[in-house]
């Protein structure tokens, strides 16, 4: 494992977790929360 991996790793990892924060934000925003727990539940 080269520099590059780690590099490369370290920003999928953060995009990932900004998309997950901003489906969180966005869920509670417009009122469904419920509609993107459902979601996560049928992706994992």
């Amino acid at each position: 494992m080269n520099v590059m991996d780690i590099q490369e790793r370290r920003v999928m990892g953060a995009l990932l977790l900004l998309l997950g924060v901003s489906l969180l934000a966005v869920g509670i925003y417009t009122g469904q929360l419920n509609m993107v727990i459902e979601l996560l539940k049928k992706t994992f």
